[in-house]
């Protein structure tokens, strides 16, 4: 007999909250589509086959694309009386705003282009896109506004909500920019201007640093994540007369099941020195991309003034086609640690030092191969140890009673977890701050 239990324990990678929303789905909307399904609910293609293999038994027609309840399907879903599941926590519908848009797809619009990673938006999305900007302040009169790329047609939405926007479209496709600009004219926009630029060239000297705010929709790469954003940080800049940050709107998605994809993106954001605002999980939705679900997650960043447009590098390869898997690199284990109240007699001492790391490689199975200890004229040491397996770096300040250790190792590290707690009991603190690189 079938039951919502087993449902779940054959879809590990839903909670019951999703199962539920799915199956309330399939009752008021049935008949659906796979790729509908997906760009409902944001899920990848696999979770949903996936699921729709545990609940063949409640099909209609178990292999076909179309998902319709059975009779015996309909009356276990009135048992169960599923309740619906918010599958973004950000909604906005503007019918006005999107069939202007959905007028001007039909008139002007190409194909989207795989050699660019184009996956077209829904018009209720590409308002959308525009719209939360609008809640964020920052279509005021007169407000620079870029977007890096524009196949989802933000910008007609942009001038739509307030045609005395500066906007200026940065855009590879001359078929997009043949779009946007016949969509102006269609619809009387007269604030858009389009620029044709690759994002793997400079930038004008003349675009550095002249905008309020950036939307860019970039490859879900991880390089061209990282281009796309140097490129919306550099348009931006930080606003040092008015102590002020600017505002980047960009979108990444990846199936929930590969968590690592999102963890490397916030890797990159943390590299540029930018601040986090919001994060918007699966706001936007598009056709054609059920490997991610259908679906995009939105970061709302604002530049700071420590933010540093060379913290990432310019790839050339960026797009899917041109990275068929993730960069490959050696394991490595990066930790940095800031230790402060540590007693003077450590931090003055090369011989307490030099003991205290003997007891940590002990601890942690390290084996030191060479060491240098350098004491400076004013105060202070920097102690350098090659490992077997890589490198560790001291270096103190005894008029803070402080030591900074950089430690690297290119094979995990034994008993990482005691990390922190080794350096404190040796170091005799316990106002230590880590931080895990890698």
């Amino acid at each position: 007999m079938f039951s919502m239990l087993d449902t779940q324990y054959k879809n590990p990678a839903l909670r019951k909250a999703h199962i539920d929303g799915i199956f309330y789905l399939l009752k008021n909307l049935a008949p659906l589509r796979s790729s509908q399904l997906a760009s409902l609910t944001g899920l990848p293609k696999e979770t949903l086959r996936a699921f729709k293999l545990s609940v063949k038994d409640l099909l209609e027609v178990p292999e076909g694309d179309n998902l319709t309840l059975s009779e015996i399907g309909k009356a276990f879903v009135a048992k169960e009386n599923p309740q619906p599941f918010k599958w973004s926590l950000l909604e906005y519908s503007d019918k006005e705003l999107e069939e202007k848009i959905l007028e001007v797809r039909k008139t002007c619009s190409s194909d989207p282009k795989r050699e660019y990673d184009q996956f077209f938006a829904s018009a209720t999305t590409s308002a959308s896109k525009a719209l939360v900007v609008k809640d964020k302040g920052l279509l005021y009169n007169g407000a620079k506004t870029a977007l890096l790329g524009d196949d989802d047609l933000v910008s007609l939405v942009l001038a739509l909500i307030n045609p005395a926007l500066d906007i200026t479209v940065f855009e590879i496709d001359q078929d997009i920019i043949a779009t946007i600009t016949k969509g102006a004219e269609l619809l009387g926009i007269k604030n858009i201007q389009t620029i044709t630029y690759d994002a793997r060239n400079s930038l004008e000297k003349r675009f550095i640093n002249e905008f309020d705010v950036v939307l860019t929709d970039p490859p879900y790469t991880k390089s061209g994540f990282g281009l796309f954003l140097k490129r919306a940080v550099e348009l931006v800049g930080y606003d040092q007369r008015l102590q002020k940050g600017k505002y980047i709107f960009i979108y990444y998605g990846a199936s929930f099941r590969s968590p690592e994809r999102y963890l490397k993106v916030q890797e990159v954001i943390g590299r540029f020195g930018l601040w986090q605002e919001d994060v918007l999980y699966n706001f936007a939705r598009y056709t054609g991309a059920e490997s991610v679900g259908n679906a995009s997650t939105l970061y709302i960043l604002q530049t700071t003034p420590h933010t540093n447009a060379q913290a990432v590098l310019s790839p050339q390869t960026i797009y899917t086609f041109e990275v068929q898997q993730e960069e490959k690199f050696p394991y490595v284990d990066h930790f940095v640690l800031k230790l402060n109240k540590v007693p003077t007699n450590i931090v003055n001492s090369k011989k307490q030092l030099q003991k205290i790391v003997g007891e940590f490689c002990d601890i942690h199975k390290l084996n030191v191969v060479q060491s240098e200890v350098y004491r400076f004229k004013s105060h202070g040491y920097s102690l350098t140890f090659i490992l077997s397996n890589s490198n560790l770096l001291i270096h103190t300040w005894p008029e803070y009673n402080a030591v900074h250790i950089d430690l690297i190792t290119c094979a995990p590290l034994f008993n990482k977890q005691t990390l922190a707690d080794t350096f404190s009991r040796l170091f005799q603190t316990q106002s230590i701050e880590l931080t895990q690189i890698e």
